[in-house]
């Protein structure tokens, strides 16, 4: 693994780790964040390396997955995919799957 990920929260908002969203071969931390009024946002920070297996990239995917299946979330990270992000189009099938996970 690499540097690890992180996220700060102000400290008036409640915090959970979310564990059970976190794969052990990627490099993530996902919280669950609860406003004054009790409204959920999963969040998840990801990290991934450049030029890594394609088993990173499926665990990425995975942990996506799980975390949109559990209600409104926002993901943000380094993905290292250098795609044409504003038509939505990868150069290789790593980053076309990568755009079909977000998609879904």
């Amino acid at each position: 693994k690499g540097g690890g990920v992180g996220l700060l929260v102000r400290e008036e908002i409640i915090v959970m780790e979310r564990t059970d969203i976190s794969l052990e071969d990627v490099e993530s931390v996902w919280v669950e964040l609860r406003n004054t009024k009790g409204q959920k946002t999963l969040v998840g920070v990801v990290y991934r390396p450049p030029n890594s297996i394609s088993e990173v990239g499926d665990g990425i995917e995975q942990e996506i997955s799980n975390a949109c299946d559990k209600g409104k979330t926002v993901i943000m990270g380094d993905f290292n995919l250098h795609m044409d992000w504003a038509n939505q189009i990868g150069r290789d099938t790593k980053e076309e799957d990568f755009l079909e996970c977000m998609r879904d």
